[in-house]
């Protein structure tokens, strides 16, 4: 069911046939805004609450459903909970606009966008520096919201899946809103510390494996590295740059990691089919 689920919503997503109103930012805004304020959120058990609310009703339900209608209704539940989780497509659009944008010439542009993408500001200051740090913006968009929550989704349920994306929905949100909240850094720390090793594995596997492998020995077993900052390095290595493109120098870098991250979902799709036929998963 996991493989299959998974499958279903990675090609619905894909062919972008996910209605605008089950997007994770449209699902994810209506349940932020109906449960509590900002302000209200000081108070670490409404932000506990507010965290665990969601993923506490998707296991419930899982749990209701299993069995239920020789198990339609329960593989309609992984479904519709895959459908939210992977619905991005006011991310995508932003980073085609970003492309759009550099393959036109148009720094000012680029950088409002690049902004729009990610919650943290962009240092960069010529059109190499741009194109390096998108790059390595996109793998780490990449894993964020494609390739953490799949393998959270397959490997321990809708449920836990779900959890990740309403922390990393909340922990974006204070971070573009600059607010200072309990619990959700250090919870998005804890939620990020495997899956961002083990995706970053995939990208030594995925690219120049013998360089990214000695980035990655040298930062995957400690403890303190940050996600982003892991995904960044053995991504930039593991892909290696054209120095001569028909490309915009802007853009050279950001699509030789999306073309690495592109490829590490690949894997990451080829091991579950594996271990599904092995029966490690159901």
């Amino acid at each position: 069911m996991a493989l299959f689920s998974l499958l279903v919503v990675l090609l619905l997503e894909r062919l972008k046939l996910i209605a605008p109103f089950l997007q994770f930012n449209a699902v994810f805004g209506a349940y932020r805004r109906r449960l509590f304020s900002d302000s209200e959120l000081r108070s670490a058990w409404k932000m506990l609450f507010a965290l665990a609310l969601a993923p506490a009703l998707v296991a419930l339900l899982a749990h209701e459903l299993e069995g239920v209608g020789y198990g339609v209704w329960h593989l309609a539940l992984w479904l519709l909970v895959g459908v939210v989780l992977f619905g991005h497509m006011e991310l995508r659009q932003a980073f085609k606009e970003y492309l759009q944008a550099a393959c036109r010439g148009d720094m000012q542009a680029c950088f409002h966008t690049a902004d729009r993408v990610d919650p943290v500001p962009l240092e960069a200051v010529s059109e190499r520096e741009l194109g390096q740090r998108m790059g390595q913006v996109a793998a780490w968009l990449n894993y964020r919201y494609y390739a953490a929550v799949a393998l959270y989704f397959v490997l321990l349920g809708p449920a836990v899946a779900t959890l990740y994306c309403v922390v990393r929905g909340y922990h974006d949100h204070f971070e573009r809103h600059q607010l200072n909240r309990p619990l959700v850094s250090g919870l998005m720390t804890l939620l990020d510390w495997v899956p961002a090793r083990l995706v970053a594995f995939g990208f030594a596997l995925s690219g120049h494996f013998s360089r990214a492998l000695s980035v990655w020995l040298s930062l995957a077993f400690q403890p303190a590295v940050p996600a982003r900052i892991l995904i960044y390095r053995v991504a930039l290595v593991a892909e290696e740059i054209p120095v001569e493109s028909a490309a915009p120098v802007c853009v050279q870098s950001t699509l030789n990691l999306l073309k690495l991250a592109k490829r590490n979902v690949t894997l990451l799709l080829i091991l579950v089919s594996l271990l599904t036929i092995f029966g490690v998963l159901n």
